[in-house]
């Protein structure tokens, strides 16, 4: 291992599948939603992640069980811009000779398109793309003038070159809106996804729900009520199989009884499964997005050392781990009822790496298992 690593991360990482990267903290836009904004804005030093730690992180990461990478922002695209981006190449290289089984990028989708001809970016099993409506007058409000032409023309080139492409996109008001047809506008979003042959589509949800990221979110969020409507719309034509690509699409939230039919699926939580880390410049490892632009994490990295967070700031410190609750993170108020919120992860039925090695699925009808199939899930 590069890292001297404390026993505690170790042990409560054993089940670790993926790392998300945050490589660099600068980002080129400035989207009304975006819940980094606190890290983007202001972080004292180590805007960026050095390469050489990087490499040494990744490594030891794979080296405790991790086989999904996703490289994140800011905007990693920026990282080594002005050196042709060989810093964020090489870092690509290595993860893939460190035997990474599923490497992607997340990216806003305006950097320069020379960057897609380079080999080694070529070596990315997915690129997403940030997109959030199906027009530039919906999309540019939110993300920035001009950011629809030049986000869906490297889309466009990226699906030319043979890239695996899928769109990420935030749910805000304007998409739950209705068309002269009468179609949401989040139904629109898909139909235009499909319409340039997007691989998949995966949703993000924004809620005022008690959280830091409340104050990055602007005026767009969408009620509780609002959405447990129009999620019901769309996750019926989900299944009815209407749609050509998959939808990864959030629940957010069930109702209490139902929750407490199945505890053991609706009780997804990343904190308490510990198969994922969140890697931050300025030395914070987190479980939960939630968390992003809070002093709260499990550990910090320094000095060639992982050092588990022994403080307040840990953010295991309200979770009952050993426990199927509703999402520990989120404002649990009474406003909710008779709703409780599950994690921003839970998208039923969906079509993704981690959430099929988990086998995730399996535990919907968990009732009908006998005492031993539950054992092994």
């Amino acid at each position: 291992m590069k890292f001297q690593i404390d026993s505690r991360f170790t042990e409560y990482l054993k089940n670790i599948r993926q790392i998300f990267l945050y490589i660099i903290d600068e980002c080129n836009l400035d989207c009304v939603q975006c819940l980094y904004k606190p890290n983007n804005k202001f972080t004292l030093k180590n805007k960026q992640i050095d390469l050489q730690t990087a490499k040494d992180l990744i490594h030891d990461f794979r080296k405790m069980g991790a086989v999904k990478l996703t490289i994140m922002g800011g905007e990693p695209t920026l990282y080594g811009q002005e050196e042709e981006w060989e810093p964020l190449l090489e870092l690509i290289q290595e993860s893939k000779d460190l035997g990474y089984e599923y490497v992607r990028i997340d990216t806003n989708g305006t950097f320069d398109s020379r960057l897609l001809e380079k080999k080694e970016f070529r070596l990315l099993d997915e690129i997403t793309f940030s997109l959030d409506g199906p027009t530039k007058e919906i999309n540019d409000a939110i993300r920035g003038e001009n950011v629809f032409k030049d986000c869906v023309s490297n889309i466009k080139k990226a699906l030319s070159l043979g890239y695996n492409c899928n769109i990420t996109c935030c749910i805000h008001k304007e998409l739950i809106k209705r068309d002269e047809e009468g179609n949401l506008f989040l139904d629109r979003m898909i139909r235009f996804a499909e319409s340039i042959n997007i691989s998949r589509i995966n949703f993000h949800d924004l809620f005022k729900a008690g959280i830091p990221r409340d104050c990055w979110s602007g005026e767009i969020d969408v009620s509780v009520d609002d959405w447990f409507d129009v999620w019901s719309e769309i996750q019926e034509l989900i299944n009815s199989n209407r749609y050509s690509i998959p939808v990864r699409i959030p629940q957010s939230f069930t109702t209490k009884d139902r929750f407490e039919e199945n505890k053991k699926y609706y009780g997804y939580c990343s904190a308490k499964l510990g198969e994922r880390a969140l890697i931050h410049p300025d030395g914070i490892i987190r479980i939960c997005s939630l968390m992003i632009g809070t002093p709260y994490g499990i550990a910090k990295y320094y000095d060639n050392k992982i050092v588990w967070d022994e403080s307040y700031t840990n953010e295991l410190g309200d979770h009952d781990i050993n426990s199927d609750t509703p999402c520990t993170h989120q404002h649990k108020g009474s406003y909710l009822e008779p709703f409780v919120p599950v994690c921003v992860s839970f998208k039923p039925e969906q079509d993704e790496f981690v959430w099929n090695k988990l086998a995730w699925e399996n535990k919907k009808d968990i009732k009908a298992l006998g005492e031993e199939e539950i054992k092994r899930i």
